[in-house]
């Protein structure tokens, strides 16, 4: 990729819905040679999807990470479990990892009952391949931009999402749902489409947009496929008991320092925090771990790290 095309990556990580033609006047290029870049990013498979998220804790929604470690795994096996975790619409995320377990998915669920039943359902139809698993509570997430990574730029490029609230804010009618289900996977779709595909007037459609990215909407963004732009996508799993409040404001100052650093998440569970990363190579890794340890070894208690391998799902609309 050159510059151009990581300006467009980036300002389609910040509002995909964005008018081509806006875009092109913002990007100093013509409105043609915009529309093309961006259909062969889409051809060579680094722009994946085009995806809304949602700030699920106002509909009432807590939401859970599950690391699975597996055993004697057949490819029948997997694809029975795999098929099985993305047909769960509760399942919002779904990764294919390396490491110390081998897969991860979130699930959003409004009780804890719904967890247990999910989980029990899991473990009865997959013993003979389930080792064991791990299960945290997202309290919030700190997601920074593309900017920062492709184009290197110090402003903090900042989306945060609180996903854990202790009631419901927003109501959602059938109309809402039907047009987040669209919206969820076709993100950048324009009002016309979504009108005819909803069935909804234009007018309507173009009130309730507004009126959910208001309310619930975070961002409309892409989904890149990191390995495409050149980097291994990491996950530093870490155990911060003994850190005070201050120590832990400034472990979350330091990941939106650092260029590399995609997005960082605090749990309740086996491990505090989840730092994602992109990395380029074993030096890059050496380098943030060596940097990370030198400012926060005395807090650190022990960490575990992961690669996300392979996106296998990602749908925030749990509805």
């Amino acid at each position: 990729m050159d510059l151009i095309d990581k300006k467009i990556l980036c300002e389609l990580d910040i509002n995909c819905r964005i008018p081509l033609s806006k875009m092109a006047k913002k990007l100093r290029i013509g409105r043609n040679v915009l529309d093309y870049r961006i259909k062969k990013l889409e051809k060579e498979k680094i722009i994946t999807n085009y995806i809304c998220s949602v700030n699920l804790g106002k509909l009432g929604y807590k939401t859970y990470k599950i690391y699975c470690k597996m055993k004697s795994m057949t490819p029948t096996k997997e694809k029975e479990f795999t098929d099985f975790i993305k047909n769960e619409k509760r399942v919002i995320h779904f990764l294919k990892t390396e490491g110390s377990y081998d897969f991860a998915f979130v699930m959003a669920s409004q009780n804890v009952k719904e967890l247990d039943s999910f989980l029990t359902e899991i473990k009865t139809k997959f013993r003979d391949i389930l080792h064991d698993y791990i299960v945290s509570i997202v309290v919030f997430s700190k997601i920074f931009k593309l900017h920062k990574l492709l184009l290197g730029e110090k402003q903090e490029m900042i989306k945060f999402d609180k996903y854990t609230e202790d009631h419901k804010e927003v109501e959602l009618d059938e109309k809402d749902k039907k047009i987040l289900r669209v919206l969820s996977q076709e993100a950048n779709i324009s009002l016309i489409d979504l009108s005819e595909k909803t069935g909804f007037t234009l007018d309507v459609v173009k009130y309730r947009v507004r009126d959910l990215t208001q309310k619930i909407v975070s961002s409309f963004r892409i989904i890149a496929d990191m390995n495409k732009i050149g980097y291994f996508h990491y996950v530093a799993m870490l155990k911060v008991r003994n850190a005070s409040s201050k120590e832990e404001e400034d472990l979350i100052s330091w990941c939106a320092n650092r260029k590399n650093v995609i997005y960082i998440t605090k749990r309740i569970g086996t491990f505090d925090y989840e730092i994602n990363v992109a990395i380029i190579d074993i030096n890059d890794l050496n380098s943030f771990f060596s940097e990370m340890k030198s400012k926060f070894g005395d807090i650190i208690d022990s960490h575990e790290l992961i690669i996300n391998s392979q996106l296998l799902k990602l749908n925030y609309l749990p509805l």
